[in-house]
């Protein structure tokens, strides 16, 4: 199999705490952990990583649906030029700048 350059993980686990490593640094506000290997469908074995965050940034020019529960925290751009409150124009400028 080729070099994927991938990452090295690490897990230690003292009784009821749990520690996970990547490449040497440790995860903070990991809530969970699930390691999946089905050599049937995938060579490599996957972790999937929950984490507890009270801050997320996604920074991607692909829009996408987010989960119902946060929903009250975003007002889409459609209404709010419908409302008066942004102009289409303001917009484009504000995705130009790289604002939004």
């Amino acid at each position: 199999m080729e070099n994927l350059n991938l990452p090295k993980v690490t897990i230690k686990n003292n009784g009821a705490v749990t520690n996970v490593f990547v490449d040497g640094k440790e995860i903070r506000g990991v809530r969970g952990i699930e390691f999946l290997h089905n050599r049937e469908k995938d060579h490599l074995p996957v972790l999937r990583i929950s984490l507890l965050a009270d801050q997320i940034t996604i920074d991607t020019p692909v829009l996408f649906d987010l989960p119902e529960v946060y929903w009250p925290h975003y007002v889409s751009a459609d209404k709010l030029i419908s409302a008066g409150v942004l102009t289409q124009d303001r917009l484009n400028e504000l995705i130009e700048q790289g604002a939004l």
